[in-house]
């Protein structure tokens, strides 16, 4: 079945402009609605890290991990099925 070409718009149709999206050439989009950029803090938080150097997890959390990311843990350490 051969395809059905349909022809492309020249420049004389005014009607066809593909950059034309808001009518006449030369008039300005509607001005956007977006809200007004809150000030930023004027203060800086303190980061202290005042974790352990060995965090504790439970064999419980490492079955849950293995439970859900099995699939990408397998491809991530190479382990063919």
């Amino acid at each position: 079945m051969p395809a059905k070409i349909y022809p492309i718009p020249g420049p004389e149709d005014s009607n066809a402009s593909l950059y034309d999206f808001y009518g006449e050439r030369g008039e300005q989009p509607p001005p956007g609605k977006r809200a007004p950029r809150r000030p930023r803090p004027k203060w800086a938080p303190k980061i202290i890290d005042d974790w352990p150097d060995r965090v504790p997890v439970f064999v419980e959390e490492l079955d849950l991990y293995e439970l859900y990311f099995a699939d990408e843990l397998d491809e991530i350490f190479g382990i063919k099925k």
